[in-house]
């Protein structure tokens, strides 16, 4: 893929992040829930900002021939985590989905611990922008503990009781067949991130840094 049409993608990825954070608040205010509203609002922009500026730094490294990472390294953990924070995002809204079924709200609390899960790919992000060979690992890593962490929590509960309604399994809360299939959804790109970054990680290694 020609790096500017990759550029060009992760903008857009960025924004539809973006939006699907707007979406996210917008729930978050049907289902009553003000401090969710400016918690996703502000992740949101947190998320287009860094994106944007993930993308803008990764299109300047063209000038760089004697880099570690390749541009096709780095547009694919670009993409991976892109992804992936696209992919919780949804998981969330579905989780707001669900509390307007059952008439919760989120408390500042619960919003704030959701929050966590959405820092390693952010960091990996950061770290990937930056050109370092480290962002390989924290995406390899993200992939497998968003992917694990989730199937924990909603199969089996929660170990540490800060997740609200969630620190049931799926199981117990008798979630219906949409949140079955966005939690399988999200357990499979864990794993295709962590595939992906290891992927990367082989390349590299062949090149000898």
């Amino acid at each position: 893929m020609h790096s500017r049409t990759a550029n060009i993608l992760c903008i857009i990825l960025s924004i539809l992040l973006f939006i699907t954070e707007l979406v996210a608040a917008g729930m978050m205010w049907i289902g009553h829930s003000p401090l969710g509203v400016v918690v996703h609002g502000l992740l949101g922009v947190a998320m287009l900002l860094i994106g944007l500026h993930a993308a803008q730094q990764i299109n300047a490294m063209r000038m760089l021939s004697n880099h570690h990472l390749t541009l096709t390294n780095l547009y694919t953990l670009m993409f991976a985590n892109l992804g992936l924070l696209e992919i919780i995002s949804i998981h969330d809204c579905d989780h707001m989905r669900q509390a307007m079924g059952w008439g919760y709200h989120f408390t500042l609390a619960l919003l704030l611990v959701n929050v966590i899960v959405y820092l390693p790919d952010l960091i990996s992000l950061i770290l990937v922008a930056q050109g370092k060979s480290s962002g390989i690992i924290t995406t390899l890593v993200s992939g497998l503990l968003i992917g694990g962490a989730f199937l924990k929590l909603h199969l089996l509960g929660a170990w540490i009781p800060v997740w609200g309604p969630w620190n049931k399994s799926f199981f117990a809360l008798g979630v219906d067949q949409l949140s079955w299939w966005i939690l399988a959804i999200t357990a499979v790109a864990g794993a295709i991130v962590s595939l992906l970054a290891t992927y990367v990680l082989g390349r590299v290694q062949e090149r000898g840094y």
